[in-house]
This record gives C-alpha cells, structure tokens and sequence, in this order.
C-alpha cells in the first residue's frame, strides 16, 4: 500500500486543522464521522473514501480554492496493493445501505475487541449475499492492509483460495509441494498480521471454516451462506429481499430505463413523469417477491429483447416456468437461474432428509407467512407416510426443519410455533410438479387443515385466525372437483369463524361453496348440509336477509328431521335459528313453540344442566320481555346464567346474553345498581374476547346507555349511543335494524335536552330502517310511531303527533293485543292527545298530504 500519499494527504489534514484550531473531536463533529477517522487519516493509515468527503474537509476547514485542490490531489490513490477480490464492482448495486452500515459498524478496522470479528450474511440463494459483501469490499478497501475473497463451497474450494492468498502474499512456503505447509503458513500470517478482512462465500458447511482457519484472528470475516444457524463462529444478518423502493430502482437502472447513476431521489420524480412504468414496475417487484436474482433476470430480458417491462410482466403472468429458468446475460457473479438456484436446493434437501423434502412440498401451497407447525406435528395422520414417524417422535420434525433452514428455504419462528417460505421459492416449487402432483399435494394439505380447525369457539379463535389465511390460499388453488366433502368441511369452520369475528362479506362465499360442495356429493351428509344451512341462515339474519334466512333454516330443519328424527339434538341449531328469526320479526306466536320445542328435546337428550340450553331459555326470555310477561322472564335468565357459569366459567363471552338480559330487566325494575353491574360486567368480557370494534359490544353499550340516559348522565350515555351506532354501521351498514336500536337511545337522549331537530331527524331515520326491514307491524315500527308522536306533541304539531299515535296504536292492538302494556302506553297517550284536540278545536289530517 502506497503510504506515501497516505502520509502526505494526513500531514496536510493535521497543518489545515491545526491552523484553524479545531480539534480532532470538533472536525469530525462537523463532517459527521468518528473522531478515530480524523486520527488515522492524519497518521497516515488510511485516505478518505471518496471525494465528496475530502472537500467536505475543504468546506469546514475554509480552504481556498488552492488549497482545498492541493488537499484533493492527495487523496488520490489506487485500491490496496493486497487486492484478492476476483469480482469486478457491480454498477448495478442498489440500496441495502442499512445492512452496509451495520457491516461497518462490526466488522470497521478501528473497532477494538477482544472478540473475532465475523459477521455472515444469510439468507436465501439469489438474496444477494454475495453482491453485499462484494459492495462492502470495494467500499471500504483503503480501511484495510489487505483484503481477501475465497469461495467456501467445498475443502478444495477454500484450498484453492488458500493458495491465491499465498501467491498474493509472496510467501515462501507457495512453492512448497506440499499444500499443507502453504496453507499453515496462510493461517500463520493472518494470526500475526493485523487489520485485514476475508471474505468466505458460499459457505456451505461451518466445519470447514474452523478446521482451515486459525481460531486466534487479528482482521475481520464476513461470511456469505444460506445457513440459518451460525453457533458462535458469527454474528449474523437476514439479508431480506428488496423493499420495494429499492426493488423499483434496481429493475428500472437493470432494464437500462434509468441511468445507472439515477438515485432514490431522482427516481422519484418517474412517479409524475411515467407513472404507467413506475407502476408496472412496482408490480414487477411484488410479483418476484423483491428477490434481486429474479429481478435481475427480468431487467436482463428486457435489454435482450427490448420489449418493455409491461411486455415481460404479462408475458411471466402467463408463463412463470420459461422466464424464470432464462438466466439471460449474467451481470453479476450468479449463473444460475431463479429456477436452477431453487431447484438445485431442493434437490440437495432430496437426498438428505426425506421429510424435509414433503415439508417443503407441502409449504409451497400455503400462505408464505406464519405456517403453523402443528399442521404437521398434528396433521401427521393425513399429509402421508414421510410424516409416519412423528406420530412416534417430534425430534424427527426438528432435524427436518434444521435441512431446510441450512439452506434458508424457510425459517422458522420460535415464539409463534410457525414456519414461513418465500413466495416465489413456492412459485418454482409448485411449477414444476405436473397438475395431478398438484392435486394430490393440495388434497393432503386441505385434510390435514380440517383436522387441526377446530369447531369455533372464542377460546378457539387464535388457532382460527393462524389457520384461515392457509384455509383461504387452498381453497383458491383447489377446484370443486378434488376433495369436496373435506373441503366444504373447513370452508364452513372457516365461514363460522369469520362470522364470528363479524367479517359478514368475507364469510359469504364460503358458506355459499361449501353447500354447493355438498349438494353435489355423491351420498348427502345430512348433519354437514344443515350445518352450513343453519350457518349461513344465521348470517343472513345477522344481515337482515330475513326471507332468505327463513328458507334456510327451514331447509335445515327438515333435512335434520328426515335424517335424525324429531327428537334429535342436532336439531336444536336449526330450531334455535328458526325461533330468533321469528323473534327479530316480532313473530312471538310462531317464535315460542319452537324455543320450547327445543328446550323439550335438550332437557330430554343432554340433560337440565347442559350449556346448550341457555339458547332455548334466554331465547323464551326474550320473547316473553316483549310480550310483556315480564314475570317469566327473571327465572329463565337466571337460570340460563347459572347452567353456563357453572359450565364455562363466570367470564366466558357465552354467559353475556342473560347478563344482558337480565341487565335490562333490572332496568325496566328501576334496580339501577344492578342493571350497571350486569351491563359493565358484559361489556368487559365481550370486549376482551371480541375486541372493542365487534358489534357484539353494541348492545350492552346501548344498555348502559339507555341506564345513564333515565340517570340524566347525558354526556356519558350519549358517548355511548355513538359510540354503539358506529360500530354496528361499521360492521352491519348505515341501515341495518340493529343499527336503529342504538340511533333510537341517541334520539331519545336528543328529545330530552330539547334538541327537537337532530332527534326528529333521527326518528325519521329510524322509521325508514324498521319500514324496511322490519316491516310496519312490527313493535319496535311501533315504538318509532309513538317516539315521533311524543316529539310532535312537543313541538306543538298537535296534528302529526295524533297520526303516529293513531298507526301505533292500531299496530298494537293488532300484533300485541288489547291488553299489553306497549298497547295500555299508547292508547293512554292517544286519548291525551285527542282530548287536547278538542280543547283547541283542531281537525285531524294526514301530516303526509296536509
């Protein structure tokens, strides 16, 4: 190394700064570099790495035009004389500038430790191991006394840079026969010599690495292999694939459309003046998965060829296979094709470990991320008979995964228990199995999901949620045809979880397949068919599809009966349903003999404490509340609460329908320290297992609100009431009857403060909902009409007020009868109203013409 230049650029440095009284500690300050750069600079070590720098010198040191220029030509120099790096610098390296960094901050010279320094990069072939580590030795060179590149495939590859490194060293022993002694004498010189750095690539086994080199190092090691674990031999860094700034960059500066110098900044500037290939680019790169290998490939078609990254995008849309097994012309030091790379791998993971081998297969059609292990750990029985010997010994699963992660083909996440893949390495791997290979894999894959997707309940719903994204990428990938009795299976279980989670739109179409599927099984299973029935009748009336609903759980209903008989319990789902329709739609009178009819049969076949007759007790509760009946009502509520306490546990998001029942009894009873109780006690739990966005917390949110309204806490329960209609508008849709129940607490809080137009705005809101939806018989229709009635009297609109009570009262007599109390309330209303009228002499007309 040419210290001569060296010497002379630092002593110019150190007269410069002396001259102007800074400190080394202040002039590194000012350029942003470590204090150690100024010192080793001016003693003539190292020069400054690029131009920029030195007259960021000039700048803060206030040189003249002379001087800065006598300071520039200093630093001029050529790379390290002990130069054995083979590559030539890539021009097309893009980004990567935190992982660079990181490297310099390890692996820097001037670090002090008593450690080795060596670092690995890791990560999946084509990644772009190799390039980084090239980048980082033209980078930082001149930090050096020498720098050293070796391949560490194989023994006889490190050998043979072995042997390089003596020739370059001129030592002796390279003449030796003897290639022991030239490779000992190798290990001498970088256990003596200082402040060097080796670059191992390629390293494929860590064995090699410590028999070839001495354990006692005074440079630095920067390792390049597709093996996750390192042990103590090095630090290591995930090189992850391109983000997608980078990415965009890199293509564009491959397929020559920008000039290789353009920087991250420029590039933007391609959004406003070609959006149309800046977004055909930014797909290009979601489509590879951000893997440079493959984008290098496509940049390289496009220069080949010159057809435009439009061109190559549709044409690998359509053929996946051809492109990315066409390495193109080769920029790098990569030869090999996305397709070869991959392939070679999985070749390698053939003859090594069989289940290793059918691990990898099998991830190649599941969702890239978060692949859970119990897929195979508890899906043993149906992924085939590589997987027979863990129902014996899970070790065999981790000696399996320990191949693959040797050749970063997936890693794996301790904490989560899941493994993931990269989406284009299941892109190569799918490819290139034939279409029947395919389906045989995926129909594995789709028993193996069914049996570990459980039937849904909350404390069920993290296994759900890992699992659906699996359940959804292979239902997409499996034609109806493969496998339709197991498959319509968890399409249902999947459908109920979403359903759960009130994800209504999402869950659907996977009621809707599943019932195709097993309509069109050859033997009908009667208990499958009504369990989808029943599932998505039960959405719809979620939804407010209530025809639609009826059908269906009608539908369920006979089939369970033809099937089963009449006393079955698997008839209480379709019962249930049935009777929670009819209830919504103020039908009590067909309502209560099929709650009581399903009530009979639980009691009969599960017994008087069995958790599924709360269904059939709050249901008759709910439906004698409206009738009236209040005295009926406690008894059920309670005793429902007490069977699922006792069954589930006093926290369990079950128990919260009698809370709520029993809440807005206690309500009605003016026992408002209980109902507050019993509302707080069922919004927590609801929010804690359904979150605090699920419409299941609207309801006791109304409740309690409706508390603090007849309280006067008007601020409080108006918090509530809107806090209640956005969450139902957000999950059932501005005009779903359920959204009304919360706006009509709002409208009544509003009419209680006198702000007769926002309430009365409400009302009508409300009215137009339950019209609609409900119908115009129908007592919460009803309740609407006297609210309207009552806002009017207040407003002195003595006509409109007499029209709603007259339609409510006339609905009342008719669905409720004469005698209930809804009916007694608004007939004494009307009677207060027409007695008013003939104070004041007014006729009675229709607001609607008058």
């Amino acid at each position: 190394m040419d210290n001569g230049n060296f010497s002379s650029f630092g002593a110019l440095l150190k007269s410069f700064r002396k001259r102007h009284h800074f400190t080394q500690q202040q002039l590194a300050d000012a350029i942003g570099v470590h204090r150690n750069a100024i010192g080793r600079w001016e003693q003539g070590h190292f020069l400054p790495e690029n131009k920029g720098i030195v007259l960021e010198l000039a700048k803060h040191l206030k040189l003249d035009t002379q001087e800065a220029r006598q300071l520039l030509e200093a630093s001029f120099t050529a790379l390290a004389p002990l130069w054995g790096v083979p590559l030539t610098r890539n021009p097309l390296f893009t980004g990567r500038q935190d992982i660079l960094a990181d490297l310099h901050a390890y692996l820097s010279a001037g670090q002090k430790s008593s450690l080795i320094r060596s670092y690995a990069l890791r990560g999946l072939g084509g990644i772009g191991k190799t390039q980084l580590a090239l980048e980082y030795a033209y980078r930082h060179a001149l930090e050096y006394s020498a720098v050293f590149w070796i391949g560490a495939e194989t023994p006889e590859s490190i050998i043979t840079g072995l042997l390089y490194i003596a020739e370059l060293l001129q030592l002796p022993e390279r003449l030796e026969a003897d290639q022991q002694r030239t490779v000992i004498a190798v290990q001498r010189w970088l256990a003596m010599q200082r402040q060097w750095l080796l670059i191992c690539d390629n390293v494929e086994d860590l064995e090699l690495l410590h028999r070839w080199l001495p354990h006692t190092l005074q440079g630095a090691i920067l390792i390049t292999t597709r093996l996750q674990a390192l042990g103590s031999l090095a630090q290591g860094v995930e090189v992850t694939p391109m983000g997608q700034e980078e990415g965009i960059l890199f293509v564009l500066r491959r397929a020559k459309v920008l000039e290789l110098t353009t920087s991250s900044q420029q590039m933007q500037k391609l959004v406003a003046s070609r959006p149309n290939e800046y977004a055909i680019a930014s797909e290009l790169v979601r489509a590879m998965g951000g893997v440079p290998l493959a984008l290098d490939q496509a940049g390289a078609y496009v220069e080949e060829t010159g057809c435009s990254l439009e061109d190559y995008l549709e044409r690998y849309r359509h053929q996946r296979t051809r492109l990315l097994s066409r390495r193109g012309v080769v920029t790098g030091n990569h030869p090999h094709s996305v397709t070869t790379t991959f392939l070679l791998a999985r070749q390698q993971v053939e003859r090594e470990q069989g289940m290793a081998a059918e691990i990898l297969r099998i991830c190649a059609f599941l969702q890239a991320d978060a692949i859970p292990e119990e897929l195979f750990t508890r899906g043993t029985a149906h992924l085939g008979p590589a997987f027979e010997p863990l129902t014996v010994d899970l070790s065999h699963f981790d000696l399996a995964v320990a191949v693959l992660r040797r050749l970063s083909l997936i890693q794996r996440h301790t904490q989560t228990r899941t493994l993931s893949i990269h989406p284009l390495v299941q892109t190569v791997l799918r490819e290139q199995m034939s279409e029947k290979e395919q389906m045989e894999c995926i129909k594995l894959v789709i028993e193996a999901l069914n049996a570990i997707f459980p039937e849904v309940t909350p404390e069920v719903w993290k296994q759900c949620e890992l699992l659906l994204p699996h359940v959804l990428t292979c239902a997409t990938a499996i034609p109806d045809a493969v496998g339709k009795q197991v498959l319509a299976k968890v399409l249902r279980k999947a459908a109920d979880y979403l359903y759960e989670r009130a994800q209504y739109e999402q869950a659907e179409p996977l009621y809707q397949r599943a019932l195709r599927l097993e309509e069109q099984a050859l033997e009908l299973d009667a208990h499958n068919v009504a369990n989808t029935l029943s599932g998505l009748a039960r959405l719809y009336l979620r939804q407010g599809k209530y025809r639609q609903a009826e059908f269906l759980f009608q539908r369920a209903l006979s089939i369970q009966e033809q099937a089963l008989g009449s006393e079955h319990p698997d008839l209480a789902y379709p019962l249930n349903g049935l009777a929670f329709l009819y209830w919504t739609e103020g039908k009590y009178e067909l309502a209560e003999p099929l709650f009581k009819r399903s009530l009979s049969i639980q009691e009969q076949t599960q017994g008087p404490e069995h958790p599924d007759l709360t269904y059939p007790l709050n249901g008759l509760a709910f439906l004698y509340w409206n009738e009236g009946k209040y005295e009926l009502v406690e008894p059920l509520l309670k005793r429902a609460l007490s069977i699922r306490e006792q069954a589930l546990g006093p926290d369990h998001p079950r128990i919260t329908d009698s809370l709520i029942g029993l809440a807005d009894l206690y309500l009605k009873q003016d026992k408002d320290a209980q109902a507050e109780k019993f509302y707080q006690r069922a919004i927590r739990i609801r929010e804690l297992a359904w979150g605090p966005e699920h419409p299941y917390l609207a309801q006791p949110l109304t409740g309690l609100a409706n508390l603090y309204l007849k309280q006067s806490k008007y601020e409080q329960a108006e918090e509530l009431y809107q806090r209640a209609v956005h969450i139902r508008e957000q999950a059932l849709g501005p005009d779903h009857p359920r959204v009304s129940d919360s706006l009509t607490g709002l409208a009544d809080l509003y009419l209680k403060l006198g702000k007769n137009e926002q309430a009365e705005a409400l009302y009508q809101r409300i009215l137009r909902i339950r019209e609609q939806t409900l119908g115009e018989s129908h007592s919460d229709t009803t309740q609407t009409l006297h609210n309207l009635s009552i806002l009017y009297q207040r407003q002195g609109k003595l006509d409109e007020a007499i029209y709603f009570a007259q339609r409510a009262l006339t609905i009342c007599i008719q669905t409720l009868g004469e005698f209930h109390p809804q009916t007694v309330g608004i007939r004494t209303h009307h009677a207060q109203l027409l007695k008013k009228r003939a104070e004041v002499g007014c006729d009675i007309g229709d607001p609607k013409t008058s």
